[in-house]
């Protein structure tokens, strides 16, 4: 687990740098003149593209994944979900997806999107050669970046990563005090802009999880824990009682927005 955390910190630092230096059911599309991204699909107001080489099946799944993720249930706030869903089209807000092992190259360019969109993404989902735990982590773990890190903060004012007083950062900061989530790894980024945006990304990424029950499912769990060496509780009812605050965080926003996706239809996307 620690060699995949320290690699995926590399792949998220090499993108976000890349990124900012370059620039119902699901419909899909292709389009020669789309540039980077000869693909794409569109699922819950999210355009979903992908760069040549990505399977029509892998990126059909992933819309299938997110969509999974807007079930119906008795804690939905129709009011706070439709806000969510209209900023996301409003704001023009896409996720990326490539082939596992494209990153590497050393003339790696993360694309861009054809106008009007711009800005309002994070990173890449990876199509590995197999399914399985490691691709549903994958799969869902940068939805769920998208999610928090792009189209809840552009909807809601307190979902801020850079005010230091918003629920968000005295959620994460109540979680690095108790030594629940350490981001040492994230040392050597103190002194990027980007900082504070990743470090509550990832914050974000494994509270939902948690509440979700959704380590195992994803790949995350370490042995002997229930979460992992960044963050070591992965239960919804030890975020209940230890964090507080980023139980309060998911409560008011995530589950009122979001549906915990079916673990056996996840499954059976990315067998």
């Amino acid at each position: 687990m620690e060699k995949k955390i320290i690699l995926k910190k590399a792949f998220l630092i090499l993108l976000i740098s890349s990124f900012l230096n370059s620039c119902g059911q699901s419909d899909s599309s292709s389009e020669s003149t789309i540039g980077d991204f000869p693909n794409y699909i569109d699922a819950k107001n999210l355009r979903i593209f992908a760069r040549q080489g990505v399977s029509t099946n892998f990126l059909n799944n992933v819309g299938e994944a997110y969509i999974e993720m807007f079930n119906e249930n008795s804690n939905i706030d129709e009011t706070m979900r439709s806000h969510y869903l209209s900023t996301s089209k409003e704001k023009y807000v896409y996720q990326r997806v490539g082939v596992d092992g494209m990153a590497s190259d050393s003339n790696f360019d993360s694309g861009k999107p054809p106008k009007p969109y711009g800005d309002n993404a994070t990173d890449y989902i990876w199509e590995m050669k197999n399914g399985g735990a490691d691709q549903i982590g994958e799969v869902i773990e940068h939805l769920l970046h998208t999610v928090t890190n792009v189209i809840l903060y552009l909807a809601y004012p307190k979902w801020n990563y850079n005010n230091s007083s918003s629920p968000l950062n005295l959620a994460m900061r109540e979680s690095i005090d108790k030594g629940i989530y350490d981001i040492s790894s994230y040392d050597n980024l103190k002194n990027d802009q980007e900082y504070n945006k990743i470090i509550t990304q990832e914050y974000a990424y494994w509270l939902i999880l948690a509440e979700w029950d959704y380590y195992s499912t994803a790949g995350k769990k370490d042995s002997g824990i229930t979460g992992n060496e960044e963050f070591n509780i992965g239960t919804p009812a030890e975020i209940e009682i230890q964090l507080p605050l980023g139980h309060k965080l998911y409560k008011d926003y995530v589950e009122k927005i979001l549906s915990i996706p079916n673990k056996q239809k996840i499954a059976s996307l990315f067998p």
